[in-house]
């Protein structure tokens, strides 16, 4: 098969996602490219994979803390090279048409309008998407709900999904939103998230129960994540375990920083390291943890937690959306109620105080990960559900 996979962001867990599961195809034998923005962060390690760096789209690690107008008017900057990237996609689409073109994340007006143009066209390829986030969290509005519902932008958001052969998801609970949210869908399956291993050699690492008692925070700083309630959890932490620090990494998205940067100046042992963190720094970060937390009030699958068990760290969840099935309560990890501070700061003073049980699950979250997950099993998932679509169509069949 011809495969083309589109991911607009060159850098963050969404284009990671995308790589490895182009890396799998390929070394399955499929033609695969990956269309991205300018300057992606990783290059494919396998040679099947041809990267074209062909959209003007811009870093997750662009995002900058300025003034209300400056931002404003980078934002109407980047609304024009969103639209460039579309023309210049359709163009590339028309001018070298694959047997399968396969989207990732929908979260504007003019994705939904452009997906169900191109589905449109007279023999357009298969269509596929990788579906992380089913009902669109907002990540741009500080207050408010923590999803998009404008009318506009779920219409737009429905015609494309209506022109979908196969919505693939990470979990049960994104592909019953699929099947509640957009019911005109044909087709919705299910497919794992694999491992980090392009993202960090965690062989290097030491175990987790060597670690220092640190907790890490990884990832985009999102009000859907849960900040609040691990920084209201912390210093009932730092009561059982005085020496224990947090740490808090990732690029600003929807949360107020200056009301952060308040919090975590007033709250004892916590480090904040806002800005995008380079896959490089990665290794580093995970090396000092003995423990991952992830709070999050919603969730669906989470590259954080993949990312956690790669580098056999356990993970401290909430119990909400696709989370209870990634991180396995009292095997590789520990679950907690969404948004309860107790139980929270009970579950991380639990493995903070417990090297040897810290260690136990981050070695079972490994070795889960390795045995349900690799990339080659999943791409050998998908290919499957790609042929089967191509020869009920009567094309290609790889």
């Amino acid at each position: 098969m011809r495969v083309t996979l589109v991911e607009f962001s060159p850098a963050g867990g969404l284009f990671h996602f995308a790589m490895q599961l182009a890396e799998g195809l390929a070394e399955l034998g499929h033609e695969v490219q990956l269309v991205t923005g300018s300057d992606p962060e990783m290059l494919p390690r396998h040679a099947g994979v041809r990267l074209l760096p062909l959209l003007p789209t811009w870093h997750p690690g662009a995002a900058r803390l300025e003034p209300w107008l400056l931002r404003k008017a980078r934002r109407a900057v980047r609304a024009l090279r969103y639209v460039e990237s579309w023309r210049r996609l359709a163009r590339h689409l028309a001018a070298d048409p694959p047997d399968v073109v396969q989207w990732a994340e929908w979260r504007f007006v003019l994705d939904g309008w452009a997906v169900a143009a191109l589905a449109r066209r007279r023999d357009a390829p298969i269509q596929a998407v990788v579906a992380h986030t089913p009902r669109p969290f907002s990540e741009q509005r500080s207050r408010g709900s923590l999803h998009k519902s404008g009318r506009l932008t779920m219409s737009a958001l429905r015609s494309a999904y209506a022109a979908m052969d196969v919505v693939l998801v990470l979990g049960d609970t994104a592909r019953d939103d699929v099947r509640n949210l957009w019911p005109e869908v044909r087709r919705v399956e299910i497919v794992p998230h694999g491992d980090e291993g392009a993202l960090v050699a965690a062989g290097d690492l030491d175990s987790a129960g060597r670690s220092a008692e640190t907790v890490l925070f990884f990832g985009t700083l999102a009000r859907y994540k849960g900040l609040d309630v691990l920084l209201d959890a912390w210093p009932l932490v730092r009561r059982h375990r005085p020496a224990a620090r947090l740490v808090i990494a990732g690029a600003p998205a929807d949360v107020d920083v200056a009301e952060l940067r308040r919090r975590v100046a007033a709250t004892a042992g916590v480090e904040l390291q806002v800005g995008y963190v380079p896959i490089g720094a990665v290794g580093s970060l995970m090396g000092q943890a003995r423990v991952v937390v992830a709070p999050y009030l919603l969730a669906y699958g989470s590259g954080v937690v993949a990312l956690a068990h790669t580098c056999r760290r356990p993970v401290v969840a909430s119990a909400v959306g696709d989370l209870g099935a990634a991180v396995h309560d009292g095997e590789t990890g520990l679950l907690v109620p969404p948004g309860s501070a107790p139980a929270l700061a009970d579950a991380l003073t639990t493995l903070l105080a417990d090297p040897d049980q810290a260690d136990r699950l981050g070695q079972a979250g490994s070795v889960r990960l390795r045995a349900d997950a690799s990339w080659r099993d999943i791409a050998g998932s998908v290919a499957a559900i790609y042929t089967e679509l191509l020869r009920a169509r009567g094309g290609a069949a790889g």
